[in-house]
């Protein structure tokens, strides 16, 4: 039998002419500016492991719900960053908020799409938030592991903390916590909103870290409706941490705990150095070396923050 005759290269697949193509044309793009070029170096990239994604595959209704705080979270940095942070913008944030949890997104947000302008003109910060999200990601992916044993989760957090430790953006412990941000008050409704956002993260860890896999589901649940129903309450800034809200997740995994709770200190003090925004060059004068100063509080490297 003679053997197969091979085609031409012009008479190949149409579809491999169209991905060179594509290649092209998408490096055309990104060199003119229409899409958003993200340094590979700074991509976080979670490591392997079977419990990825846990969360998204067991609990969609929680994982659901954060991905909601996580594009909140993002959109009110884009937003003080730009204008600042006043009453009249928290009514208008609240109500997205709310509106936001009321039909919350299935997957979590690109932050260099949601916040493109901090993401440029503040680089090192956006890096920080950006890793500090995927390593709240990746602990509760390792706590809703359906393999999960005591043994086995403390050695995967052991592993997940010790690769953030060792990355550029990774967060140092200040030498003193700052007061409670101005923000907090010039915005209580969008504050209250995000920081039970915040504090249903931790309930979440602590439901997961307290239950085997068969009992985690009535746990979640229950996390879900308690927080569902608490959004019109008041609750003490304390709650939002993992020490208060999750003592059993921060007796057993202490190390992940306390890297979770500095990142959302940090979280706080970013927006309260947004406050004035940066709608006159004085204003923005003041945003950068405020948050300069917040960055460098936490070994972070001061430079690059607005141009600077």
């Amino acid at each position: 039998m003679r053997p197969a005759r091979r085609l031409p290269i012009y008479f190949r697949s149409p579809m491999r002419r169209f991905e060179g193509a594509a290649r092209v044309a998408v490096l055309c793009a990104v060199a003119i500016g229409v899409v958003p070029a993200v340094e590979k170096a700074d991509e976080p990239l979670r490591p392997r492991g079977r419990y990825n994604n846990s969360v998204h595959r067991f609990f969609p209704d929680l994982d659901s719900r954060l991905n909601a705080v996580r594009y909140g979270r993002w959109r009110a940095v884009e937003i003080a960053w730009n204008v600042g942070i006043n009453p009249t913008l928290d009514r208008e944030f609240s109500a997205f908020l709310l509106k936001l949890l009321a039909d919350p997104p299935r997957f979590p947000p690109e932050p260099v799409f949601v916040a493109p302008r901090f993401a440029r003109e503040a680089p090192t910060v956006f890096h920080a938030l950006r890793w500090g999200q995927v390593l709240e990601q990746q602990v509760s992916d390792v706590l809703a592991a359906p393999d999960a044993t005591p043994q086995l989760t403390a050695e995967r957090l052991d592993r997940v903390v010790n690769l953030y430790r060792l990355e550029r953006w990774a967060l140092t412990d200040p030498a003193a916590e700052a007061p409670p941000s101005e923000a907090l008050a010039l915005a209580p409704r969008s504050a209250r909103i995000l920081l039970s956002g915040t504090r249903l993260f931790a309930r979440a860890m602590e439901a997961l870290a307290l239950s085997d896999f068969g009992q985690q589901r009535w746990k979640v649940r229950d996390t879900i409706e308690e927080f569902d129903s608490s959004l019109s309450r008041e609750k003490p800034l304390e709650e939002s941490t993992h020490r208060v809200s999750a003592p059993t997740f921060v007796e057993r995994y202490p190390a992940a705990a306390a890297h979770l709770d500095r990142v959302t200190r940090f979280r706080l003090e970013v927006y309260g150095a947004l406050v004035g925004g940066g709608a006159t060059p004085e204003a923005r004068r003041e945003r950068d070396e405020r948050l300069t100063r917040v960055a460098r509080r936490y070994g972070l490297p001061g430079g690059g923050i607005g141009g600077r």
